[in-house]
């Protein structure tokens, strides 16, 4: 009775496989991916190339011959060698990317500013800010992201 509720198992699995497989049968495979970006493209026909590798290899074991032996091991390898870059190229483009001038900026800025000639060396951290204010009402202009007083 075992085998009898295997071979029924096998072939509900197989029926389901079929309905799966039905929509990508019946378009081309052009229309499938017309849509597609280059990536996506390409993990489609790593997954059907999978998913043919994987039926042949049952039906290699369904005639009894053992798949460890046979090429299509090798090809599943390369596969999933090939399903493991594309992972690896879709994980670098989603890595943060570092902005250069944000950063030269934020270097920049942080930078310390010795005081100019004409001040006392003895004046404090708000003297160098009151100096920056002094010099920036005398240009007109005002600081980065500070909105000027009328």
């Amino acid at each position: 009775m075992e085998l009898k509720d295997r071979a029924q198992h096998f072939h509900a699995s197989l029926i389901k496989v079929r309905q799966v497989l039905v929509p990508l049968l019946d378009s081309s495979l052009e229309d499938a991916t017309k849509e597609l970006t280059a990536l996506d493209k390409a993990r489609l026909d790593l997954t059907i190339l999978y998913a043919m590798n994987s039926l042949f290899w049952t039906y290699l074991t369904t005639v009894g011959e053992d798949p460890k032996e046979h090429g299509v091991r090798k090809e599943l390898d390369r596969i999933k060698e090939y399903m493991m870059r594309a992972k690896q190229i879709a994980d670098k483009a989603k890595m943060p990317r570092l902005d250069q001038g944000a950063a030269g900026r934020f270097v920049r800025n942080s930078l310390w500013e010795p005081k100019d000639k004409g001040e006392n060396a003895t004046e404090g951290s708000t003297g160098s800010r009151n100096s920056q204010q002094k010099r920036n009402s005398a240009t007109g202009t005002t600081p980065r992201g500070a909105k000027r007083r009328r």
